[in-house]
């Protein structure tokens, strides 16, 4: 037997050992708690693990056993309720301190390794040179291509202070290069900029509600205001893409626009100990500013309650598109050997009562979604700019042609021209995208050779298959808005870095926050 099974066999024993004496310790209870119909069908099933392993005649292999028994437990419960190894709370205990230990960048996963995809611009990648669109291919001479991106990474992290060679290839150079750097801890940069758009709104990117992000807000809020004194005319909270986090940052969030006593949040679980309300504690710290909230179908969990508490109490306007629908909580339990739990312990809800999620949270975890009080669509991912991003043909074309890119942002120049070469771009690296009519058209192609159709019948079907891709190349030009975006983003930003590309590029140029800055011109 390994050391994994013993592990697996001593936890299960554990924990009917701790069932046991729970309910010895319950004293003149013991027949109450063993009439419960879980804490018998618990008992029956770690009585039988213990008869398992007494007498039956063969080696078991616990991990698996007990691996498959959990998969088959969460399985049935929400989606955002899981078993968690001690690996998986590393990433929770990140979330709660409000920092991790790395290298400062964000990677997706790439065939020969890892492509960074921002650089932090005060963390040791950036202080090495290390560029967006650059690939790791190697970490202290193992080779990364075939790996995961999660065992790509755990390659990347290690203690802080210790030092770790990175083997690089820079595509836009084919440049291939090794560089030693030190790791270090690194505060979570929840707030990529703040600022002020043309008009004097304040304007405010929020990426996330991991730890800190409430202080920060609250930072930038008291260093805007120290340098522009009271000439705001509002406020734009940006919280597009923003997954959420931790329940009590967004309460806290909610707090600083809100003046005291007024109701945020609720939450409902099926104990008492998990039902509570949340009531703004202060003052609005903006001295009531008119205020947008920026939200899209990516804001979810702690984004929802930020924004639901804003326009339930009517402190804010929701501009944007309709959430993505997370009304539950989850709580964690962490145990002696450094696994656990995450479960959905309740849900939340704003004034009326409103809830995202339906009762039975089990059969439906995605709820409803907020509906902002001003739609507005704009550059929504729809599956042809999903497929470009993920061809990452996008990001490769505007590392390569950086500097002309720029200069033609410059001088205004950055127009339909360079959406044909990146079309031509495109084509040459055979980029494909079929559309739900393509793929219609392909699939009667092949039912008529299965069913030996008539070569005029193939033809036709040939044909429809020509036209549906001539379309789909003509979608591409009509896309021309998003990609001459999206090259002029990259490019800045891989010249410059993020807070310069919102400053000088990005809060000029979307039309979003153009959008919410009139909302609130008007209500002045």
């Amino acid at each position: 037997m390994n050391q994994p099974d013993l592990l697996d066999r001593k936890s299960l024993l554990l924990s009917a050992l701790i069932i046991v004496l729970l309910v010895l310790l319950c004293g003149t209870g013991s027949l109450y708690v063993l009439s419960d119909p879980a804490i018998a069908d618990v008992l029956s099933l770690t009585a039988a693990a213990i008869m398992i392993d007494s007498v039956y005649h063969d080696e078991v292999d616990w991990k698996q056993l007990v691996g498959t028994a959990r998969e088959e437990i969460f399985g049935r419960l929400d989606r955002y309720s899981a078993y968690m190894d001690r690996d998986r709370f590393t990433e929770i205990d990140e979330q709660f301190e409000g920092s991790y230990t790395g290298i400062g960048i964000s990677v997706v996963s790439h065939d020969e390794g890892l492509l960074i995809m921002s650089v932090r611009e005060d963390g040791p990648a950036a202080e090495v040179g290390l560029l967006p669109g650059d690939v790791i291919i190697g970490v202290d001479s193992v080779m990364l291509a075939g790996l995961s991106a999660d065992e790509a990474v755990t390659h990347l992290r290690g203690e802080e202070n210790t030092a770790v060679v990175v083997q690089m290839r820079r595509p836009a150079t084919e440049e291939v290069f090794e560089v030693e750097l030190t790791r270090r801890r690194i505060p979570f940069l929840h707030i990529p900029f703040a600022g002020y758009t043309p008009d004097s709104m304040v304007y405010i990117r929020l990426l996330d509600f991991d730890a800190g992000a409430t202080d920060d807000l609250r930072r930038a809020l008291d260093s805007l205001r120290q340098g522009r004194g009271l000439s705001a005319r509002g406020l734009i909270l940006d919280l597009r893409g923003n997954p959420g986090g931790l329940f009590k940052e967004a309460y806290r969030t909610a707090d600083l626009f809100l003046d005291e006593g007024v109701f945020m949040v609720g939450t409902e679980g099926r104990s008492r100990w998990h039902n509570r309300k949340h009531y703004s504690s202060g003052g609005d710290v903006t001295g009531g500013l008119p205020m947008a909230v920026i939200v899209d179908r990516g804001s979810a969990s702690a984004a929802e309650i930020v924004a639901g508490a804003l326009q339930a109490s009517g402190r804010a306007v929701l501009v944007g598109d309709t959430t993505f629908g997370k009304g539950l909580v989850q709580g964690f339990v962490r145990f002696p050997g450094g696994d656990g739990v995450r479960l959905t312990i309740s849900r939340y809800y704003f004034e009326g009562p409103v809830y995202l999620n339906d009762f039975d949270s089990t059969l439906s975890d995605t709820g409803h979604g907020l509906v902002p009080d001003y739609h507005f669509d704009v550059y929504q991912i729809n599956p042809l700019r999903r497929a470009l991003e993920n061809s990452l043909l996008l990001r490769q074309f505007a590392e390569r042609h950086q500097d002309e890119i720029l200069a033609a942002l410059e001088s205004d120049t950055l127009g339909d021209r360079w959406v044909g070469r990146f079309d031509t771009y495109a084509a040459e690296n055979d980029f494909a995208f079929d559309s739900p009519l393509t793929a219609l058209a392909l699939e009667l192609k092949a039912t008529a050779e299965l069913d030996k159709s008539s070569l005029a019948t193939r033809r036709v079907a040939e044909s429809v298959i020509q036209r549906a891709r001539q379309l789909d190349r003509v979608r591409l030009q009509q896309d021309g808005g998003y990609i001459k975006d999206r090259l002029a983003r990259i490019a800045y930003e891989r010249k410059y870095g993020t807070y310069r590309t919102y400053k000088e590029v990005l809060i000029h140029s979307r039309p979003e926050i153009e959008f919410a800055s009139k909302l609130l011109v008007k209500g002045d």
